[in-house]
């Protein structure tokens, strides 16, 4: 039930929006599409950070951490 009417919703937003003329939907789409864009690669520059030092070869390859 959530699914199809999520799905409904999803198009009447895409009905919406490919009604409009150009520019106005190069705006909304900037809007929208640029703040959640920052916000997914901020995530995943957190999840990134967090992980890669789980594999850091470095940490693991001497006695006395200084790498190489």
């Amino acid at each position: 039930m959530a699914v199809s009417a999520v799905l409904s919703w999803w198009d009447g937003v895409e009905e919406w929006l490919t009604g409009l003329s150009f520019v106005p939907q190069l705006l909304v789409t900037l809007v929208v599409v640029v703040p959640l864009a920052v916000f997914v690669a901020f995530v995943l520059n957190l999840l990134v950070e967090g992980v890669v030092p789980l594999f850091d070869r470095r940490r693991l390859s001497d006695d006395d951490g200084s790498g190489l």
